[in-house]
């Protein structure tokens, strides 16, 4: 059962980095896997792939040195978001970028349940992919998109609080035309 509903996850998830020892049980990782999985994606391609580790041996292989992300060692779990560009220049052609955006929206996806489930994720995108996909051994052919760490979290934690701003709407959001804002 999801903890709350749509629009207030969306409205209230945040970049959480900070995260607590506790493991997250199998029944969980699933339910977000399968909210990724109901993504859009074009012509139904479903070009995603997902690779969920949880070995911490290997999760603290991904930034040995703390250069990229040093939060990431940390994590309980790590999604690796992988996508296969062949799926979708089967149905369209090798231009098509389908794939990229495809997956973007399953990630956003989990990340929405994530916070929904009370976990808390960062969508990460510094880090050695050639690391990630030696460690996961991970196919030449997939694109690796992301990394996205993800556990239980204290919310009592001030570096858990942080709420970014956001642009206002007039800055962002448009009428008819690119010069008169929606608001």
């Amino acid at each position: 059962m999801l903890k709350m509903e749509a629009f207030e996850a969306l409205m209230t998830r945040r970049s959480i980095r900070s995260f607590i020892d506790r493991g997250i049980p199998h029944d969980v990782i699933e339910r977000i896997l399968r909210a990724g999985a109901q993504a859009p994606s074009g012509g139904n391609r479903q070009p995603w792939r997902f690779i969920i580790v949880t070995d911490q041996e290997k999760i603290k292989q991904f930034d040995p040195d703390g250069k990229w992300q040093p939060f990431v060692s940390t994590a309980p779990a790590v999604l690796v978001a992988c996508a296969d560009p062949h799926d979708t220049w089967e149905r369209y052609d090798e231009n098509d970028q389908c794939w990229i955006l495809d997956t973007s929206a399953a990630i956003e996806n989990m990340l929405i349940a994530i916070h929904a489930l009370g976990l808390g994720a960062v969508w990460t995108l510094s880090y050695s992919k050639r690391k990630v996909r030696e460690i996961c051994r991970i196919p030449k052919h997939w694109q690796i998109i992301s990394i996205i760490p993800f556990g239980y979290y204290d919310p009592q934690d001030e570096r858990n609080q942080r709420m970014r701003p956001r642009r206002p709407l007039e800055e962002i959001a448009f009428l008819n035309n690119a010069e008169k804002p929606f608001v």
